[in-house]
Order: structure tokens, then sequence, then C-alpha cells
């Protein structure tokens, strides 16, 4: 490869070989050179090596030693990048024997120790601060260049560089007095206040404030026992009962304001905050909240909940009411309220009505559903009727509405439309804001004038008007209050996505068929199953439509699996085993009288029939069977085959069995054999 040689670009015979020149003919040019013979092959002599000019060299030989050294570069640019190179290497070199510098001063760690002010972890982080910070101070220019660093500024952006790194780690590894230093000079800063003040430089002022000096071990554990007992001292009677303790103790006395200061310091406040208040209210309010990301497409997550309507009425006796309650259907991804339903308490029929609105309106099925623990949520039918429609769904952790979408959906529905209702109750009955809460000399109008209140039908219409209006805003308002973007409704029928799946006919049927928890038996009169106080009897029903004699006769006695809508009660599905069966109908009704008859001749025709099939599938069928098991056993000729006809019996037989046939037509016989008359005394 090109390389310098007395300030000269060369090569050697060696590179030369390398790019394809015989080394016979390079000792010819070399000598022809010296002879005079020739003038591009300039070159000296050292030792033994031969040092050939470069630049001396023709065009093509210099583009060949180019391609195959120095990547297509000019060997000038090649060489000065190689050794850049090399001084980064070793640069790095030194930069990454900072780290191995740095070490903890067990003094400090005790110290850090005995002030119980900070966890282990905390100690560790603050005395390998304090190491960064000694290094710095340490290393001057004259160390610094010995090190092999160019200059002292050199050394200290390196080690700020990989001290900013230990700041960034999961765990950090170093922790300074005002958080993460980001930039060269303020490390200076704090190495300079190091210097000065020792280890205090990196404790900040409000750490166990008390100063530590007020607030020794015991006087934390005093403090620590009232602010977490749960009869929920004030402060001023934390300070009370602690005082009167610290004279009788010989510790001292601190005022209400310092008390109070040293409580909520954040690291304290943890420790008393849950045993005061209980884990679900101090979660809500000190835990760290996570993240999420909006559903990216329309159905990718329904989230159901139910409140009351919060609207004002006058029933039918003229009394104010505010007892109707609404349940949610909530799309997470446009905010839409895509169906509902109102009832007088959280039910699971107000659910399924619910869910069914959803579907019947917009056609779609989610992919994913959240609810929260209610009883009306977590029915067997409920939670059967959530597994049909949605290939995920599980209830939300309690107690923690900002869990699910549809909890800030409904408080936005109620302050931005419902509220514009006269007869508003005021939303959430915890919100502090005024805008929040209804005019209280607006509602005693109503209190003295109830005539001027909506009636109940009206409120439900001014309801279904609120949530129209609520999916036709757009998404955000421009400077004038318009609205603009495309509304919530629109934005939910109109986003295309390969995960949304639209339900058909049959899906709509199958959808609401949910499975009951108890198996039910088949029996004289089919399956019977009460529904919202009604009694059904469901049957499998013959071709002819007329009675389930075929279907009853195979499974008579046997116990089915059952899934039905309960809004819509005309068949149930029976499944045995997870296998589904057939699908079973509400029993006709034929008249029982002949009045009823003669309004319904069809359905006349069809008790007749019946009655007939009675006959049929009754004592005659039940001969018929032990019969042909009598003969099995020895009256009829064994022939080797299964038939039963007249080619495999004797013709006497045949002849005999024609006969009674023709009697029977005639009237003259009743065609019953001696066998199936003595059958018929069996227990008699």
């Amino acid at each position: 490869m090109p390389f310098y040689h007395n300030n000269i670009l060369c090569v050697t015979r060696t590179e030369l070989a390398q790019c394809g020149v015989s080394p016979a003919y390079v000792n010819r040019a070399l000598s022809g050179q010296r002879k005079g013979e020739v003038y591009c092959w300039e070159h000296h002599k050292q030792g033994k090596t031969v040092y050939i000019h470069y630049h001396s060299l023709k065009a093509e030989y210099r583009e060949t030693i180019k391609d195959v050294f120095c990547g297509g570069a000019e060997p000038e640019l090649w060489i000065r990048q190689q050794d850049e190179q090399k001084v980064q290497a070793t640069f790095e070199s030194l930069t990454d024997q900072i780290t191995s510098l740095v070490t903890s001063d067990p003094a400090e760690i005790r110290e850090l120790t005995e002030s119980k002010l900070f966890t282990p972890t905390e100690i560790h982080q603050i005395a390998r601060a304090a190491g960064w910070l000694r290094l710095i101070n340490e290393i001057n220019v004259k160390r610094a260049r010995k090190a092999g660093f160019n200059s002292i500024n050199d050394f200290r952006s390196q080690a700020f560089k990989r001290c900013l790194n230990e700041q960034t780690t999961n765990p950090p590894l170093v922790k300074f007095k005002k958080g993460l230093i980001t930039n060269e000079r303020t490390l200076v800063k704090n190495a300079v206040d190091y210097r000065q003040q020792g280890i205090k430089a990196l404790i900040h002022a409000g750490v166990g404030n008390v100063n530590r000096e007020k607030a020794d071990t015991l006087t934390h554990a005093k403090l620590l026992e009232l602010a977490s007992a749960p009869v929920k001292y004030s402060w001023e009677d934390v300070a009370l009962i602690y005082n009167t303790w610290a004279v009788s103790n010989g510790k001292t006395e601190l005022t209400t304001s310092t008390v109070k200061q040293y409580l909520n310091i954040p690291k304290i406040k943890k420790v008393w905050f849950y045993a005061r208040h209980g884990k679900l209210a101090a979660d809500n309010v000190i835990q760290p909240l996570i993240n999420r990301d909006k559903p990216s497409f329309p159905d990718a997550l329904w989230s159901l909940d139910g409140t009351t309507m919060q609207l004002y009425y006058r029933d039918a006796d003229g009394k104010i009411k505010s007892d109707l309650y609404t349940y949610f259907v909530t799309d997470a991804n446009s905010g839409a309220v895509i169906g509902h339903s109102i009832a007088f308490a959280e039910t699971s029929g107000m659910v399924d009505a619910a869910l069914r609105n959803a579907i019947t309106i917009h056609g779609y099925k989610p992919y994913q559903m959240q609810y929260d623990n209610s009883s009306a949520n977590v029915s067997v039918a409920v939670r059967n009727l959530m597994s049909n429609m949605s290939r995920v769904h599980f209830p939300c952790e309690p107690y923690k509405g900002r869990s699910k979408y549809v909890e800030g959906i409904i408080g936005h529905f109620q302050q931005r439309v419902l509220r514009y209702f006269e007869h508003f109750k005021g939303g959430n009955i915890t919100a502090t804001s005024l805008n929040s809460k209804a005019n209280p000399e607006l509602l005693a109008k109503f209190k003295k004038n109830p005539e001027l209140l909506p009636t109940q039908d009206q409120i439900i219409a001014d309801f279904e008007l609120a949530i129209r209006s609520w999916n036709n805003r757009g998404e955000k308002r421009d400077n004038y209050g318009r609205f603009v973007g495309p509304s919530k409704i629109d934005k939910y029928t109109n986003t295309p996505h390969e995960l949304r799946q639209k339900v058909n006919y049959f899906d709509r049927i199958s959808l609401f068929m949910v499975e009951q928890r108890e198996l039910y038996t088949y029996g004289a009169e089919g399956i019977k199953i009460e529904i919202d106080g009604l009694k059904h009897k469901f049957i499998v029903p013959d071709p002819d439509t007329v009675g389930d004699f075929i279907f009853s006769n195979e499974n008579f006695g046997r116990k089915f699996t059952v899934k039905l809508d309960r809004d819509t009660p005309e068949l149930v599905a029976l499944y045995r085993g997870g296998v589904f069966i057939d699908f079973a109908y509400n029993k006709e009704k034929y008249a029982a009288c002949v009045a009823d008859m003669k309004q319904n001749p069809g359905s006349n025709a069809k008790r007749v029939m019946f009655k007939a099939k009675q006959e049929i599938w009754g004592q005659q069928h039940s001969l018929k069977e032990l019969e042909k098991q009598m003969n099995i056993l020895g009256e009829l000729k064994a022939t080797g085959t299964d038939g039963l006809g007249w080619w495999d019996s004797p013709k006497i037989v045949t002849n005999s069995r024609e006969a009674v046939l023709e009697d029977v037509a005639n009237g003259i016989d009743d065609g019953l054999t001696d066998r199936q008359r003595r059958i018929l005394k069996i227990g008699k």
C-alpha cells in the first residue's frame, strides 16, 4: 500500500506485484530509469529496499494502485484517513480508561449511611457521583497530557460523556443533587462545589428537611406514626400530639409548617400516604400512569359502562324523578357512542340491549371489549355474549376509572352536551369545577314548578338527540369555535381496516345466542325453559312440521346444552358435548274448543295429523319394533342375510301374512298376532 518515505509518496516492488506487474518487468524498468532510457520509474534506495515514487508512474499504474489499495481514493487522502483512524483508536483506548479511574470513598458512603436520609441504592449512586467530581478536580493539564489527551478540555469532554452514560442507565449508576447533568459546564461547576463543600454538595437542601438535625431517627418514626393514622389527624393535630410527646422525651419541638413540609417530602409522603388513605385511593393519586396510544382503528376496542342519565323529569304523578339509568357502548378510536340502552337499573338485560343496539345500527362487531366488574357485566349470560361478539374481552382493574376509555367519553358527553339541557343534574358529584355543577337557582325553579320539567318520554327523546349531537361533533375546533375535521360518527363508519368485521344476517342471529349454565332434558313436551317470567316449550319438529316424533324417538330423556337469544326466544340451539345437534322451536299450540277451530281451520287439520302420528309413533311403533326383535330370536328362517322380506321367508309364512293383511283391510281382524296380544296383556 502507498506510504511516505523521506516525505515522498512511494510504493515497493511488493505492492506493484500485487497490482499484477511482474517483478522482472519492474527490474528492467528500474534499470532503464538508472541508465536514462526511461523517465517514469523514479526511485530511491535505502538498504536493500527500493522505494518507487508513486507520482512518477504512468497513469495506468497509478489507477491500478488506487483501486487495489485505496478503494479508488487518492493515496494522500487514504493515508490521512488511516492515520486519523489510528489516532481515534488510541484516543478511545485512553478514554475507556477514564471510567476505571472513578472510585467511591468509603468515608463518604459511611457518612451517607449514618444520615439515614437515603436508601442503599441512593447512597452508592451519590458516592459514585462524588467519585466523578473528585476525578475532574484531580486531573489537571499536566496529568491530562501525560495520560495522552491533547488538553484538559479533551479530558473533561470525554469524562462528561461517560458520566452522562452512567446517569441514563436503568437504574442510574450516579445521582446528582439537581437531577440529570446534561452539559459539561454544569458538571465542572458541580466539581468546584464538591471541592469546597465535600459530599454535602451532592445533597439537596430539601432532602430530609428539618435538616435531620431536627428530625432524628426517633422523631422521624413518631411523625410517620401520626401521619399514617387511619383516623387522619390534621396537620395541626399532628404537630400538637408530636410536640406533647417531644417535651416529655427531650426532643426539639417543631412548628406545624415544619411538620407539614417534612411529611410532604415525596419520598416520605409515599410511606404514610397508603396507611392513611388506603391502597386504592393512594394508587389513584401517587402511582405513575401508563401512557397508552389510542386504538388504531374503529372497532379495535369497545369500551362499556353504565351510569345515571343525569336528567330530571316529571313522572305520571307530577313528581320530580331522576332514576333513569343508561348503558353506553363507545368506540375508543373515534370516541363515538355507537350503542346505548335505557332502564331503571343496570342489569344484564340492559347490557344485552346496548350491545344489540350497536350491532343493529352499525353492523360491526369489536375486536376487543373492556368493561368493569359490575354484577351486570360479570353475569354468565353477558360473559358468553361478549365471547360470541369479540376475540378478546376482560374487565378493567377495579376502582380505576382512568383505565377505561368510556369514563372520559361519558364525562365529556355530559359536560359538553347534556349540560345544555336546563334539567341537567350536574354530572359527577365529585367534580370540583363550578362549570361541572348545575345552577341551584335554575333547579329551584323546577322544584317550585314541576310542570316545567319534561316527561319521561320527552327526556328519553332529549337523550337520543344528545347522543346524535355528540356523535356529529368534529374532532377539534378552530379559533372561531367552529368544529373542524370529520365527526366522530363519520370517522367510525367511514374508516376502513382489514381487521374490522362486518356482520351478516346469520351472524346477527348467532351473536346473541348465549349458552345457558344448566343442562336441559328433552322430555315429552320438548325442552322447557322460563324466559323473563314466561314458560317456553321448544321442540325439534318433524319435516312435516307436525310434532317432534322423530327427534323425540331418538333423544327422549337426553340432556342438552342450550343456546338462546332471550330477546327473541322463538328458537334455541341444542348442543351435546360441544357439537351442534339441531335448532328447536316454540312448540305449536292447537285450538281447544270448536269455536276456536272454526276461526283457524288449518290448525284443526294439523291437530288431526298430530293425533294420527301419536298412534303411529306410540304403541304401534313399540309393538312393531318389539315383534321384529322377537322374530330375530327364532321365528324367521336364518338365511345369512339381514333382510326380513318375502325372499328369505317360507312361502306358507308369506301367504299367511298376506291373508292377515287382507282380513285387516276388510275389518275382519285387528291385525295383531298372538304374541302382540300377549305383550299387551303384560302387567294387566
